[in-house]
């Protein structure tokens, strides 16, 4: 019998990288539930830009809780939305709290999903986020060894898309074959 010694350091399992990912906002709950994950904090957006303020999202994560947020208007291109999109991916990539604890985008489709984890690891890795924003690469994530996987969704705990479209981005999102 073969034993991976990476599972041997690992304490209990965690979500893969696609793993519940998805899901409605009326399904977050359930889904977050099942990995023992207190109820998130949705964090109001700043009217300016979209998104919300860092010492609010701050906030949240130093209180070992999730936080909700709108990415929208930081994933449409340059400019102050899309900065404060980068700092927030930083912010919850160094905060120090471990699952549960990251980020929860609203986004609309698959490539917006795309889009985060590959900010996500980028905001880990020192990497430019917002080129990983911009032109996410799929297979490469997928292909990511197992723990790194589990790592991006301490930043990205779960992504709430539409009502009714959660089958049809978490196929979007299977199709992606490993690099």
């Amino acid at each position: 019998m073969t034993v991976s010694l990476e599972l041997l350091s690992r304490g209990p399992s965690r979500p893969d990288l696609l793993e519940d990912l998805v899901v409605t906002a009326s399904g977050l709950a359930g889904a977050l539930s099942r990995w023992s994950v207190a109820d998130p904090v949705e964090v109001p957006a700043d009217p300016d830009l979209g998104l919300p303020h860092l010492d609010a999202v701050a906030a949240v994560l130093a209180a070992d809780t999730a936080a909700v947020i709108e990415v929208a208007t930081g994933l449409r291109g340059p400019g102050p939305a899309a900065d404060r999109l980068v700092d927030l991916l930083a912010l919850a990539a160094h905060s120090g709290v471990g699952f549960g604890s990251g980020l929860i985008p609203r986004c609309t489709d698959a490539g917006e999903v795309w889009a985060l984890l590959a900010g996500a690891v980028a905001a880990m890795t020192g990497g430019d986020v917002r080129a990983a924003l911009a032109d996410p690469n799929p297979a490469a994530l997928v292909g990511l060894p197992r723990a790194a996987r589990e790592a991006v969704r301490d930043v990205v705990t779960c992504a709430v898309v539409p009502e009714g479209s959660v089958d049809e981005v978490s196929a979007d999102l299977a199709s992606v074959r490993r690099a």
